[in-house]
């Protein structure tokens, strides 16, 4: 499994970012890059997700419906914050590092003025966030 790459919103990767919406209505917000794989080219996409760049997503070129470019910034702020705005798919390759911590209340990656804060929630709890679906 790939590392995760702490972001903030001052501090983004160099590259270029887009809003990707792809067959399945799935929707990916990160980093994207061309690449050859399977002996075709595709569509890399490191999506963002909380305080964290995650692993990357091959889209092939024929389950895109639109490619949107954007600003590092702007993919920040559109970037996906709870569980159930990332396809299925990817969420299940979310590390548990990058998880929130129910129990207090915070990211993985500190409670600065920058961090994303999550509530917590009661053990048992089945709202989507704790769910993930």
């Amino acid at each position: 499994m790939a590392d995760i790459t702490p972001i903030s919103a001052t501090d983004m990767p160099e590259g270029e970012y887009a809003i990707v919406e792809a067959l399945g209505h799935r929707t990916l917000i990160g980093r994207t890059s061309e690449v050859e794989r399977f002996g075709t080219k595709m569509l890399q996409v490191e999506p963002l997700f909380g305080d964290v760049m995650l692993g990357p997503v091959l889209l092939g070129g024929s389950s895109i419906y639109q490619f949107t470019p954007v600003s590092a910034a702007v993919a920040f702020q559109r970037r996906p914050t709870r569980n159930y705005e990332l396809p299925a798919s990817v969420f299940a390759t979310v590390p548990a590092l990058a998880l929130p911590n129910a129990d207090e209340g915070e990211t993985l990656f500190g409670d600065g003025e920058e961090a994303v804060q999550f509530a917590p929630h009661e053990d048992g709890c089945t709202c989507v966030d704790c769910v993930g679906f």
